[in-house]
This record gives C-alpha cells, sequence and structure tokens, in this order.
C-alpha cells in the first residue's frame, strides 16, 4: 500500500512539475553549448593554474631560502586570481559583464602584472 502511495504522489509531483516547466522561461544556461563552453574555460583555467605551479617551482628552484618559498607563494597567488580574472572575462553567462571586467588589457591587468614581475624579480634576489 505504501509502495503505491508512493507512485502516486511521485507521478503527481513529477506531472505538477513539468506543468510548472512547461510556463517558465526557457534557461539559457540549460543548453548543451553552455555547458561545453563553461566546461572547455574551467579546463583551461586549470591548466593556466598548473603552468603557475610549474613556473613557480622553476623559479624558486630546489635549494632557496625560505623566504623565497614565502614570495613565491605571493606569486602563485597572485597568479591564480590573475587567471580569475580572465576566466570571469571569457565564461558564458546569461547577463551582461559589467564594462570594467569587460575591458582586456586594464588596470587591473596592469597591477597583476606589476605584482607578477615584481615578486618573481624579488624571488631571484632572495
Amino acid at each position: 500500500m505504501a509502495l503505491l502511495v508512493g507512485l502516486v504522489l511521485a507521478a503527481l509531483s513529477w506531472f505538477l512539475f513539468r506543468r510548472w516547466r512547461r510556463n517558465q522561461q526557457a534557461s539559457q544556461t540549460l543548453t548543451l553549448p553552455y555547458w561545453r563552453n563553461s566546461a572547455a574555460m574551467t579546463g583551461a583555467y586549470l591548466l593556466f593554474i598548473l603552468l603557475g605551479a610549474g613556473i613557480t617551482r622553476i623559479m624558486v628552484g630546489f635549494n632557496r631560502s625560505g623566504w623565497a618559498d614565502l614570495v613565491m607563494v605571493a606569486f602563485f597567488g597572485v597568479w591564480v586570481l590573475f587567471g580569475a580574472l580572465w576566466l570571469v572575462r571569457f565564461l558564458p553567462s546569461t547577463r551582461p559583464k559589467p564594462a570594467w571586467l569587460g575591458r582586456s588589457r586594464g588596470w587591473l591587468d596592469a597591477l597583476a602584472l606589476l605584482a607578477l614581475a615584481g615578486l618573481a624579480t624579488l624571488a631571484r634576489l632572495l
């Protein structure tokens, strides 16, 4: 009896859900190209992080001081945030992006590149 009641409730819930969904606007986030592009950009971001980890390891070397390691941790943090900025710029979205985010080579990019160069130089000097 409990199984029959469960099946009836499940069928009724499914019917009401389909009826409600039919009246909703179609969401662009439910399309295959949206998810494919999102997955591609997320994969590119993960590769960017791996590249940053490799650069960090090469820059520090294997027998460096502890201070150089700390500076390269900051370098890696700026690297990840810089990649996140570009990830947000290129991820597909249903809302328009703000103007300050859409401009490439803006003040955020210059600030991140200067920080990366400064931290890398400092790590090599230590």
